[in-house]
C-alpha cells in the first residue's frame, strides 16, 4: 500500500507548520504566526505605522498592526478565522465501529469499522500514526496522529488548523468550521478542500486536546466522490475516544515454536 502513502506524504500539511513569511507593502519581510502575532525578520528593519497590509509567500492578504497582532485582509477569511458555531449536537461512534487502534503519544485512539477501512501503522511518524483506506472501490482515506505538544486550549488547535487553509488560498478552500462534541471529547472540526496535482480532495478533520498534548483525525477523498461517500468518511472521524495508550515494550511477543525430534 506505500503507493498510496507517498501521495498521501504529499497532503499532510503538519501544524508544526503554524509559522509563514511575509512581505508587507514597504518590503519589509516578517513572520506571521498562527497564534495571532507577527515579529520583524531583520533586526535592522523598524515598524512605525499604526498598520500596514502583507501577503505571504502562499498569497495571503493579512493587514498587520502597530501592536504586533494581524489579521486576514479578506473579511470572509476573518469571519471564519474569528466565529466558530458550536454544534450542540453529541456525535458519537458509530455501532459498528468495533475495533479500535491506540496512540503510542497520547491517552487517545480510535474505533473503526474493519469492514470498511484497512489500517496500517505510519511508515512516517513525523505526519501520522495510523493510515486508513476503504475497504471497497471508493477510494476513501483518512489518518491519525498525535503529538506530545501541549496547546493552551482548544481555540489555539482552531486558529492554526484554520490559518493551515487560509494560509493557502491559491489551493485550499475553507469549507465549514465548528466545535464539536464527539464521544465526550470537545473537538474542534473543519472542512476544507486543496488542489494538488493528483487532483482535488475534499477533507474533513477534527482535533482535540489530549492530557499531554492533542491529535488529529482526518478522512478524505477526491472531491467528486466526496458528497456520495460524506457519512462513511464522518463515521471514521467520529471513531476518536479516550483510550490508554499503548506501551509497545509491554506487547508479549511469543517465541517460534521448536520443532519437535
Amino acid at each position: 500500500m506505500k503507493y498510496w502513502f507517498a501521495l498521501a506524504f504529499l497532503i499532510y500539511y503538519s501544524l508544526a507548520e503554524s509559522q509563514a513569511l511575509a512581505i508587507t507593502d514597504e518590503k519589509m519581510e516578517v513572520a506571521v504566526f498562527a497564534e495571532g502575532n507577527w515579529e520583524i525578520r531583520k533586526l535592522n528593519d523598524e515598524f512605525n505605522l499604526s498598520q500596514t497590509n502583507a501577503i505571504t509567500e502562499n498569497g495571503a492578504k493579512l493587514i498587520l498592526y502597530k501592536d504586533r497582532t494581524w489579521k486576514y485582509a479578506n473579511s470572509k477569511d476573518r469571519e471564519a478565522f474569528e466565529n466558530i458555531l458550536i454544534n450542540k449536537e453529541v456525535f458519537e461512534k458509530s455501532k459498528s465501529a468495533d475495533s479500535l487502534v491506540r496512540s503510542e503519544y497520547a491517552d487517545a485512539g480510535v474505533y473503526f469499522d474493519k469492514q470498511k477501512w484497512n489500517v496500517y501503522k505510519s511508515d512516517d511518524l513525523r505526519y501520522s500514526e495510523y493510515d486508513f483506506i476503504s475497504t471497497h472501490k471508493s477510494k476513501l482515506y483518512g489518518y491519525f496522529k498525535c503529538l506530545n505538544s501541549p496547546k493552551e486550549n482548544i481555540e489555539v488547535l482552531k486558529n492554526e488548523a484554520i490559518g493551515s487553509i487560509l494560509h493557502f488560498p491559491n489551493s485550499s478552500t475553507l469549507k465549514k468550521t465548528e466545535y464539536r462534541t464527539v464521544n465526550g471529547l470537545q473537538t474542534f472540526y473543519i472542512y476544507y478542500s486543496r488542489k494538488l496535482d493528483d487532483g482535488n480532495f475534499d477533507y474533513v478533520d477534527q482535533y482535540f486536546q489530549t492530557t499531554y498534548g492533542y491529535c488529529h483525525i482526518s478522512g478524505y477523498t477526491y472531491s467528486n466522490q466526496f458528497k456520495k461517500n460524506k457519512v462513511e468518511i464522518e463515521k471514521l472521524i467520529n471513531g476518536i475516544s479516550k483510550a490508554e495508550r499503548l506501551d509497545r515494550s509491554n506487547i508479549l511477543i511469543e517465541p517460534p515454536s521448536r520443532s519437535l525430534r
